[in-house]
């Protein structure tokens, strides 16, 4: 127990050490750069949790055969990823919001572009976890090894944010050229946040442009319709290799 709650303060903890220290290299830059650069590693620590403490505790589920006493229940594939996806929620925001904070603390620059930033962060936020928590299920279910398992989902979370620059973030690190930024189920609704919670409109000297920054709501309902689709799959993987119940509840 004591091992497994410092597990977890480390996880949650590791994204606002990593701003930390990317900071203290000194970014000689304006105090919204660096609200750039706490969003794109943010979302990385919830990505992070989402792919590996989802993706570690459905494993151990699996291999300790606890499976074998859920089918004997009346319990649906859909509630128990409901189940599951709600404590990761929790945690990935957790690990977000100690990176903002540590950005607060050393003097980075947040506003709100207005009163419709709240649903739109939220939400955003929402959508983009549910979604990485059900692809840690394949990477899970492939594996059959929970040790496996955790390192293959850590070096999805780590790859995905240095392949596309912080995660969308910093475009002009990221060898994706175009928009296909604004359309990476991990780029997307980080810029989507950087566009609501920094406040600037000079993003190619921030480093947060080119491409233009997302900021119509059909950029919302692409996340939804990501999220959308992960859920069913979710649903239909848990209920055919877990549940051993074919593949549909």
């Amino acid at each position: 127990m004591h091992n497994s709650w410092l597990l977890l303060g480390w996880v949650i903890a590791f994204p606002a050490i990593m701003y930390l220290f990317f900071v203290a290299q000194g970014t000689d830059g304006p105090a919204t750069a660096d609200a750039i650069i706490s969003i794109g590693i943010g979302v990385m620590g919830a990505l992070f949790v989402c792919l590996y403490l989802f993706g570690d505790q459905l494993a151990g589920d699996l291999e300790d055969r606890r499976y074998a006493a859920y089918r004997s229940m009346p319990l649906s594939p859909a509630a128990d990823l409901a189940g599951r996806m709600a404590a990761g929620l929790v945690l990935a925001t957790a690990a977000f919001a100690a990176t903002i904070l540590a950005g607060v603390a050393t003097g980075a620059e947040y506003s709100l572009r207005g009163p419709e930033s709240i649903p739109i962060v939220v939400v955003a936020g929402l959508l983009t976890c549910v979604f990485w928590m059900v692809v840690a299920i394949p990477i899970v279910l492939a594996a059959d090894n929970e040790s496996v398992a955790e390192w293959v989902s850590s070096l999805v979370a780590v790859a995905a944010f240095i392949l596309t620059g912080f995660n969308g973030a910093l475009p002009a690190q990221s060898p994706i050229e175009g928009e296909l930024l604004n359309y990476l189920p991990n780029a997307l609704p980080t810029r989507l946040l950087v566009y609501h919670l920094v406040p600037t409109e000079n993003w190619t000297e921030l480093g947060a442009a080119p491409p233009a920054m997302p900021t119509g709501l059909e950029f919302v309902a692409l996340l939804a319709g990501y999220a959308i689709v992960a859920l069913v799959a979710g649903t239909v993987l848990l209920n055919r290799y877990a549940y051993d119940r074919g593949w549909w509840p």
